[in-house]
């Protein structure tokens, strides 16, 4: 991959007001929303919201609020990433400006890669700022200084979110293939329906993009521990036939 192609790419994804929204509404969204459920969770009060956020809870304390941001991570990181994943292929062909990519000397599947990589990297960096973040609101939410057993909750929760930023790599196919950021988001609109049905349906653990939100728990933890490595780890597959499909895609299509 040209390290140009990525500079460029980066320095896009760093002005694109898209990615900083889907970056902030992954961090600071998240982290906002699983400390205000903890709390409200966690304290002795009997509201609605008490009552339907406590079988979210598994355990007490950091394990409790880190499980929690698992869960929401779960969903936040596809919707997120797979915004950002759609908009960063698709915007040359919204825009107008894929026909001039042939002009280039770096070749259109280069450029492919290096988009891909670039939101990768962005994706990376959001997992690590939100579980940094997490702390000083776990501490403001009056949990004390974390202990040992926050370690595995929170490696939890970065594997989840890696796990879920990799499904989101198909959706460039589709707005290559689709030629337009839309479709791809219309895409990732179908996969968050499809994942719920898969869900009630009782087959979440072994369609990809579920397996790691009920991993997380969000089934309950009698679901969580049906969930096996194997299932976990089709997210891989799942991402290199979506990158293979696009990088296949940008060398071979015609690009108007």
């Amino acid at each position: 991959m040209s390290s140009a192609a990525f500079e460029v790419e980066a320095l896009k994804l760093r002005r694109s007001s898209v990615a900083r929204t889907a970056a902030a509404a992954l961090v600071v969204g998240t982290c906002a929303v699983t400390a205000g459920f903890t709390a409200v969770g966690l304290a002795d009060g009997t509201s609605q919201m008490a009552l339907k956020v406590r079988p979210m809870l598994d355990g007490t304390g950091w394990t409790a609020y880190l499980g929690m941001l698992a869960q929401i991570l779960s969903v936040a990181t596809l919707l997120a990433v797979g915004v950002v994943v759609a908009w960063t292929v698709g915007r040359e062909f919204t825009d107008g400006t894929v026909a001039s990519l042939q002009a280039l000397r770096t070749p259109p599947a280069t450029i492919a890669w290096a988009k891909l990589a670039t939101v990768l990297l962005g994706a990376t960096a959001c997992a690590l700022a939100t579980i940094a973040l997490a702390v000083p609101l776990g501490l403001l939410i009056g949990l004390g200084p974390p202990g040992a057993d926050a370690a595995p909750a929170a490696a939890r929760a970065l594997a989840v979110t890696a796990l879920m930023t990799l499904l989101a790599l198909p959706l460039a196919f589709v707005a290559s293939a689709r030629r337009g950021y839309l479709p791809g988001v219309g895409a990732l609109l179908g996969l968050v329906v499809v994942t719920q049905i898969a869900t009630v349906a009782g087959a979440g653990a072994w369609f990809p993009w579920a397996a790691p939100g009920l991993w997380a728990g969000m089934g309950g933890q009698a679901a969580a521990a049906t969930v096996t490595p194997t299932q976990l780890l089709l997210a891989l597959p799942v991402a290199s036939a979506g990158v293979a499909s696009t990088i296949r895609w940008w060398s071979t299509a015609e690009l108007r």
